[in-house]
């Protein structure tokens, strides 16, 4: 029975005591490490945010400046208006116009701001509270364009449009990100009448793959969600079913730390499972949990102790004296009450026992105070620990140190921090610790370690000296912590922000910054610095025949080329598609520069291998040279790009250097581009018509429809005059359609008024591999249906560049399946003639009209002609003599056996209400 009240009196009480204070440090502990990870997870969402936030301000430039250009053309036709209303695809919609410039349905000014890049732009007109679009570039589900459709009337952008204010910022077009403006267009009173708009698509391929390498914990995952809740980018790995269930999860099995980024209304959630967190924790609270268990059986060994001693020994007083210190006892009251007795007796056990226990409950609260501190920060630390002595050996370590060293404690008490790799690239430094004027003071900064296994690693390393009360040094404590993927990943994301995704070449920004700093350096060594700007010449080929993938795989194959090429202090940028600007630094002399571009312009035209294929470019190059052309940074690289232009414009597969007079010539090339957009909104360019005849009979037998620009200002310009300052622009394929559409018209016309004849085009190369020529051009003998296509001829420049004969056989043989004829125009002027002959499925060869000129006094033109009949009469093809002027030449032509002439002796080019007239009076059988 007193056995049973001593238990319940004392060492029940000390059993709950230590519980409550085991669950208390558990729990705060717990809490603790939850916290920290929590607080980790907020931290890696702002380093995306960071992420994101680089990558909207790289596409800014492209957008604001797209923009500008979209209202400097529309000025060129006049202030915005509404006059009346107009039909737009069987709706009526207020008629704006730019001056006296229609816009409903037209597509040039939209087109000619976002040729370069994925750009999209718009015009939009009001009607009441709706914008609709009437001229743009954006495309619907089916690829046509969306005219006539509205801006979403829940959108962000319409609230700040009807509110007369310009939106900016990030919005959806067919499920892709596009960094877009919208501004509010007015008339000359101020009202809204519209809205312009200009978007570029964001690039997410190097936020993607970023973001899919992206965890934390074990199970733990990112996802970045839109406004409307739809995922953007997950980790790798992580099923898109398993992402949207930890985002809805409703029973609290997942953490979820988010982070808004405005600029893009994207959510960034980093995601890790409740479980894990409170497993980790636990891990955390193993030791502190047996060292409660062994202060437990400590006490309770000591009471058991006394106990025994109790009982044995005799009781050595009164039973009172006894009862009342077992209930001191028994109530945890060990204070000094003077009690005293017999030597070796209970009770004088007993106050040795209250004594002794007195003085171990003090020293088990030192101690375990003591305990708590040093294994939360020693032994339970995630940093590595260790503590030198006066002679700079390792006298302790903590667990820590030998994940991150790989030596273990056995291996490293003894040894000194250098012998175990310990800033191993600085031999003394552990020596200058000890000695001279910065001994015994504390160190903090970031060293290289080797790792037991022999690989580097680098850490955050802080030491701290230990000293006595005496001021003496007794220790060197040592902390670090390995930071080598923490700096990996901030050397990742410095790397993307300056350089490029594709060809990891430095981009716009750093190329920028290095331009800055190599002319300051032409300066001090008093050297020439060559900035260039290149342009691929035949690289639209092949994304176009290919795909983008054979295109980004030639793209890095030549970043790597010509990297390899140029001098380490060269730099080769990439500012975007397959336009590249490079820095040139340390010559001396032009004709250093000269040598290395001829050297590079030959790397590129090697061809590339991908895959099974082959790939054949060319590029052209301007360059400028600092300090001779002595203008700030940009006006250099624009200066650069002029003379890349003229180089283009001149053929390319060539340099040009930049100078005064090819800037002007491309100065009045782009007045020429930007007056030819207003004559064709103006409607100032028009066809004639010139006729060919039979030589057999002289009946007629085509008109040939010939392009003609009423200039303002110079008067009537020919084909020769304007568009070689389009030829390698999107423009001429307009031309060529709008060409080709009032040939049909004009056809339709006069078969109103009884003549039915035929109609022959001239169509640039460019346009006819276009990808959608044939299906363009079966729609317009639907829109024209009293026309048939064989009245339709097309004519093929013989000096047009065809680069693939095999995809021009193929749209030549689909529009010839519909009933189209084919010819070669100005054969005999280029070199490639009797490859055009052989390769081109044509139907009729016209000979260039030089040879028809000379052909009465030079015999070797008579000579060419005759050989051109004979070689169409093998190859089964129609043979025009163009230039035919003196009825002499008709006549040797009839003879030689040619089918077909036209020219000044049989009729000028005429206006198509005049070509009635004419054929009505046509005699057939003369020539004037």
């Amino acid at each position: 029975m007193k056995h049973y009240t001593l238990f319940k009196k004392i060492l029940l009480p000390l059993a709950a005591f230590g519980l409550l204070i085991g669950f208390i440090s558990f729990a705060f502990i717990f809490n603790h490490h939850l916290n920290n990870i929590e607080a980790k997870a907020h931290e890696e969402t702002q380093k995306l945010a960071n992420l994101l936030v680089t990558a909207r301000t790289l596409v800014s430039e492209h957008v604001l400046s797209s923009m500008a250009l979209l209202k400097q053309y529309a000025s060129v036709e006049g202030p915005p208006n509404i006059h009346g209303v107009t039909d737009m695809l069987g709706t009526q919609v207020p008629n704006l116009r730019f001056g006296d410039s229609p816009q409903t349905g037209r597509t040039i000014l939209v087109d000619s701001v976002t040729r370069i890049g994925s750009g999209t732009a718009t015009i939009f007109v009001k009607r009441g509270q709706q914008f609709l679009r009437i001229a743009t570039n954006v495309k619907k589900a089916d690829g046509s364009n969306a005219f006539g459709t509205e801006l979403n009337p829940y959108g962000k952008a319409i609230e700040k449009l009807q509110k007369n204010e310009t939106y900016y910022g990030v919005v959806d077009i067919l499920g892709e990100a596009y960094l877009s403006r919208y501004e509010p267009m007015h008339d000359d009173q101020g009202r809204v009448i519209g809205a312009w708009y200009v978007g570029y698509k964001l690039d997410f391929n190097a936020i993607d793959q970023a973001i899919r390498q992206w965890g934390f914990l074990e199970k733990g995952f990112v996802v970045i969600t839109d406004g409307r809740g739809q995922i953007r980018f997950l980790t790798g790995g992580i099923p898109k079913k398993q992402a949207l269930a930890a985002l809805e999860d409703k029973q609290q099995h997942w953490k979820k730390v988010t982070k808004e980024v405005p600029e893009w209304d994207f959510h960034i959630n980093i995601l890790y499972p409740i479980n894990e967190a409170y497993w980790s924790a636990l891990g955390a609270l193993s030791p502190m949990m047996i060292i409660a268990l062994i202060l437990t059986l400590v006490v309770l060994m000591a009471v058991v102790s006394g106990l025994q001693r109790f009982v044995l020994n005799p009781l050595g007083g009164e039973p009172e004296t006894a009862k009342l210190l077992l209930m001191r006892i028994e109530s945890g009251d060990f204070a000094e009450d003077h009690i005293s007795a017999m030597p070796d007796t209970l009770i004088a056990n007993m106050v040795k026992m209250r004594r002794r226990l007195r003085e171990m409950v003090s020293q088990i609260q030192a101690s375990a105070n003591h305990l708590k501190v040093s294994a939360s920060v020693f032994d339970h630390a995630h940093d590595a620990i260790f503590i030198t002595d006066e002679r700079g050996l390792i006298v302790q370590c903590n667990p820590s140190f030998s994940v991150v060293t790989g030596y273990t404690q056995a291996e490293a008490i003894g040894q000194s921090p250098a012998a175990l790799g310990i800033a191993c690239q600085q031999p003394d430094f552990f020596q200058a610790l000890y000695e001279g004027t910065q001994a015994f003071q504390e160190w903090q900064g970031e060293v290289w370690n080797r790792h037991h296994h022999g690989h580097d690693y680098l850490v955050e390393l802080a030491l701290s000296p230990v000293m006595n009360q005496a001021g003496q040094f007794q220790h060197y404590v040592g902390l670090f912590s390995d930071i080598t993927h923490a700096k990996e990943q901030q050397n990742m994301l410095e790397h993307l922000a300056y350089h490029d995704v594709l060809t990891q070449l430095p981009n716009r920004v750093l190329f920028s910054s290095r331009l800055q700093q190599a002319l300051l350096e032409a300066e001090r060594q008093q050297s020439l610095v060559a900035i260039c700007y290149i342009d691929l010449d035949d690289f639209k080929i092949v994304n176009d025949q290919y795909g983008h993938e054979f295109g980004d795989k030639l793209l890095m194959q030549l970043a790597n080329r010509l990297t390899s090429i140029l001098k380490p202090q060269d730099t080769l940028a990439r500012l975007g598609g397959d336009e590249f600007a490079m820095l040139l630094c340390g010559g001396r002399t032009q004709t250093e520069y000269t040598r290395l571009l001829k050297k590079l312009l030959s790397a590129i035209e090697k061809p590339f291998s991908i895959d099974k294929f082959k790939f054949a470019i060319s590029a052209s190059i301007g360059y400028t040279l600092y300090p001779i052309d002595h203008n700030p940074p940009d006006t250099l690289l624009r200066h650069a790009d002029h003379a890349m232009y003229h180089a283009k414009t001149h053929g390319g597969h060539q340099f040009h250097l930049f100078d005064l007079a090819s800037a002007q010539q491309s100065q009045q090339q782009q007045l020429l581009l930007r007056d030819l957009l207003n004559g064709i909104q103006n409607s100032h360019i028009k066809l004639v018509y010139q006729p060919q005849v039979c030589m057999q009979t002289g009946k007629l037998f085509c008109f040939e429809a010939l392009l003609r620009w009423q200039h303002p200002l110079r008067g009537l310009l020919y084909p020769n005059d304007f568009l070689n300052a389009v030829e390698h622009t999107s423009l001429i394929i307009d031309i060529g359609h709008w060409v080709i559409e009032e040939s049909l018209r004009q056809l339709t016309e006069w078969q109103a008024q009884g003549l039915h004849t035929q109609v022959s085009v001239n169509i640039a190369a460019q346009h006819l591999m276009h990808k959608q020529f044939s299906e363009q051009l079966a729609s317009l003998f639907k829109k024209y249906a009293n026309i048939k296509p064989q009245q339709l001829h097309i004519e093929i420049t013989e000096s047009a560049a065809i680069s693939d004969f095999a995809r021009v056989n193929r749209v030549i043989q689909q529009c010839q399946s519909l009933g189209v004829a084919f010819s070669i125009d100005d054969f005999g002027s280029g070199y490639s003639s009797l490859i055009y002959l052989r390769r081109l499925p044509v139907d009729i060869i016209k000979i260039d009209q030089s040879f028809i000129h000379n052909m009465l006094s030079n015999q070797e033109d008579l000579a060419v002609i005759r050989g051109v009949v004979m070689l169409c009469r093998e190859f089964g093809r129609k043979v025009v003599a163009e230039g035919v002027e003196k009825a002499e030449q008709a006549h040797i032509l009839a003879e030689l056996g040619c089918d077909y002439a036209q020219g000044f002796g049989i009729s000028r080019g005429m206006p198509g209400n005049k070509v009635i007239e004419w054929a009505s009076k046509h005699d057939p059988h003369q020539f004037n």
